[in-house]
């Protein structure tokens, strides 16, 4: 934009002393009937630009439209970038942004060879069909027929792609308007065939789980904005029932259900620790009789939005027990009521925090939210299921001690993973145990509730470093809570002896020691505080959390 209306002389354009006036001045100015005459546009096209703020002159006092030579440059830049067919709207964020220009002309590109390769496509066909003719043959309707498919193939694929763009906002439609044009990307294509290679083997073989990894390693970089590998939203493919029919065509060309569907077994099978090979079986036999696939996607989404926003209010009122109902009610469904699906079930739920990259993505992607969100409702759950827990009177000893033991283990292993390695050898106090120490302390417990149900068990080891500590923390719940979930009532029921001449009840004891748990807790978060390390919320937020 030229800045011509502050040496206006005189607001009369008509006046040639007025223009030779600036012409000295500023160099040369046209009028908007001169420049679109030197530029070979029309009038009309010149205000359309200026509305959409694409090339806006300067002014005159009279509010008439002035024009200068750089005005010419900018203008050139836009009918070369709208003779490549690129949208006028995105032609002004280029023009703001040099920056956009490279990914312009690399999407328009493409575009254009995806067309140039349909026209040739229409070429060869017609060729073909007047060489057939130039050489005296009658017409082959079946050449013509291949022409027509070829014309209506183009058409159909054009309105295919247009219905597409329904499910995307304009910005996110730029990023994948190139894959419904083109296809599936090379690295897209090679997975599908590889996937098509492996359908019928174990979906929790090796070969599988390394499709798996590749499988959601391209899903990561569609979803951060990689344009080499994008694929179709997660909305518009849970809508896929409704896609035209070419864009279905594309599906079976690439096997694109059945790999899906062997891939979703695969990453399941990440699952399989948790389950006995029964109960395994089971849930593979449910997942393959599963119709209401997007029904169930979308209640997920709803309820993990809904925990979402009620992070910060009361796990026992009655928005949280509401939400815990919800939650119930869809392990239900998922489990198809089988009591041994759903206990696996949270057993994977105690121990996400140990789940492989792959099963967090889909985490993510079934959920609409980043992992660290997740688990942030997940905890929250946990906390409004112990209190549901603490208020049945009709809950077995069992069950209840099986879902406290739940939470504080989760708590737990929150605050050992705060511990800073470098300080293991530091205490507050010469009569204080050292870091090291008390983690260890903290870590063993388990043990103990272990020996508590099997009468089995012998003293840990001490661990040298963090990452020990951990894994020897997750053996360690993972032994205490299959004893605690095999045992019953009456086992619970009976006594033990704790010390010469005191007994007590199973029950009474496993929960004495996850008292003593927390007790030490309480003791390592003083600890964390004294180091200026964050201390992560037990039954909330903490004070780190939320400031």
């Amino acid at each position: 934009m030229c800045d011509a209306a502050k040496f206006i002389l005189d607001s009369d354009l008509g006046s040639d002393r007025s223009m030779s006036m600036e012409n000295r001045i500023l160099g040369k100015y046209y009028k908007i009937h001169e420049f679109a005459k030197l530029a070979g546009v029309t009038v009309k096209a010149l205000h359309h630009y200026d509305r959409l703020g694409l090339l806006q002159p300067g002014r005159t006092e009279a509010g008439y439209r002035v024009y200068c030579e750089r005005d010419l440059e900018t203008l050139e830049q836009i009918v070369t970038l709208k003779f490549l067919g690129i949208p006028l709207k995105q032609i002004g964020v280029v023009l703001k942004r040099a920056a956009q220009l490279p990914d312009a002309l690399r999407l328009q590109r493409r575009a254009l060879e995806e067309k140039h390769a349909l026209l040739g496509r229409a070429i060869r066909a017609i060729q073909a069909a007047e060489e057939s003719l130039e050489s005296g043959k009658p017409a082959d309707t079946a050449i013509l027929k291949k022409i027509i498919e070829v014309l209506d193939m183009q058409n159909d694929m054009q309105d295919g792609i247009a219905v597409m763009k329904k499910y995307y906002s304009e910005e996110a439609w730029e990023r994948h308007r190139r894959y419904y044009e083109e296809g599936p990307s090379p690295e897209w294509r090679q997975l599908y065939r590889d996937t098509e290679a492996l359908l019928g083997t174990d979906p929790g073989s090796a070969p599988a789980q390394e499709l798996v990894e590749r499988w959601f390693e391209l899903s990561r970089r569609a979803y951060t904005g990689d344009l080499e590998v994008q694929t179709d939203s997660p909305t518009a493919w849970m809508d896929r029932e409704h896609w035209p029919p070419v864009m279905k065509q594309r599906l079976a060309e690439f096997k694109v259900e059945e790999a899906t569907a062997f891939i979703k077994l695969a990453a399941l099978s990440s699952r399989k620790q948790y389950f006995s090979e029964e109960a395994w079986a089971k849930l593979m036999k449910l997942r393959e009789n599963e119709k209401d696939h997007s029904r169930m996607w979308q209640a997920r989404v709803d309820l993990f939005a809904d925990i979402e926003k009620a992070l910060l209010r009361d796990p026992a009122g009655e928005i949280a027990q509401a939400l815990v109902a919800r939650w119930k009610a869809q392990l239900d469904e998922a489990s198809g009521g089988d009591p041994e699906i759903k206990t696996a079930l949270l057993r994977g739920w105690t121990n996400r925090r140990h789940w492989p990259p792959s099963m967090r993505w889909r985490v993510e992607a079934l959920h609409m939210m980043s992992f660290e969100r997740f688990e942030r409702c997940a905890d929250f759950l946990d906390r409004a299921v112990a209190f549901e827990m603490k208020e049945s009177p009709a809950m077995k000893t069992m069950e209840t001690l099986l879902a406290e033991f739940d939470q504080e283990m989760a708590n737990t292993r929150k605050m050992l993973e705060r511990i800073p390695e470098d300080k293991f050898a530091w205490k507050p106090h010469d009569k204080s145990f050292t870091l090291a120490k008390l983690a260890n302390h903290v870590a063993a417990i388990p043990v103990g509730v272990a020996f508590v149900i099997t009468g089995q068990g012998s003293k840990p080891s001490e661990a040298a470093t963090k990452l020990e500590l951990l894994d020897a923390f997750d053996k360690r719940v993972a032994a205490a809570r299959d004893a605690l979930a095999g045992t019953n009532d009456d086992h619970l029921a009976g006594t033990i002896m704790v010390n010469p001449g005191v007994t007590k009840t199973r029950g009474s004891t496993v929960k004495w020691f996850m008292n003593h748990m927390i007790h030490h807790r309480g003791q390592l978060s003083l600890y964390l505080r004294l180091l200026d390390v964050a201390v992560p919320g037990m039954y909330g937020c903490s004070a780190d959390e939320k400031s």
